[in-house]
């Protein structure tokens, strides 16, 4: 999938970054985020999985999140640097796999993780060490939201995944909350008519 991604943020060609303004997305996403955000704002650390250009990173910042994003591609990251300086918040955007966090230097102790769209595009071994990955650097009782696709076959594409793979990679959380994720605007999703599900799921003391 890292190879996708690199071609399609070479080519300009990112319309899962529509979704910020589809509001049906956008809200059922932030709904979620708005149940760990207790009290007044700062609300502690946010990890973003797979941040892409850094549209839900900068989302969190201006809610009042320390929000550190994590991603493969050279040239998101510097799109999610840009985005962050425009929108005037701060955040830290660090090169790392997912799969492997603990040798990006990102540290421990995130209440909220968030991952839109690199968890469904992983085989079974590398969701294994994503998960894996992932309770590392989870404090206790964080809350993780995984979006993703039901399972299909799409060629280069995310191959989507199931509850189940959900329950396997995480055997140390609950799931909490199975929303629908309306993706009307994402091409990609239109035209494949893809079923796509948020995954809220809460880590046990």
């Amino acid at each position: 999938m890292s190879t996708f991604y690199k071609l399609a943020y070479g080519v300009g060609f990112t319309p899962w970054e529509a979704l910020l303004d589809h509001r049906p997305f956008s809200s059922a996403l932030l709904d979620l985020v708005a149940r760990e955000e207790t009290g007044p704002p700062p609300y502690g650390r946010a990890l973003d999985l797979g941040t892409g250009s850094g549209t839900w990173a900068v989302e969190l910042a201006k809610r009042g999140w320390d929000v550190t994003g994590v991603e493969l591609v050279p040239k998101a990251l510097r799109r999610a640097g840009d985005r962050a300086a425009a929108a005037g918040v701060h955040a830290r955007f660090v090169r790392g796999d997912v799969t492997r966090l603990e040798d990006s230097g990102i540290g421990s102790g995130y209440r909220l993780l968030l991952d839109t769209g690199t968890f469904h595009g992983l085989d079974d071994g590398e969701q294994r060490a994503m998960g894996r990955s992932v309770s590392a650097v989870a404090g206790p009782g964080a809350t993780l939201i995984i979006d993703a696709f039901a399972p299909g076959r799409r060629g280069p594409l995310p191959r989507g995944c199931t509850r189940e793979a959900v329950e396997s990679a995480f055997p140390g959380w609950d799931i909490a909350d199975v929303v629908v994720a309306d993706t009307e605007p994402d091409s990609l999703a239109r035209a494949l008519h893809f079923d796509e599900l948020f995954y809220r799921l809460v880590r046990r003391a």
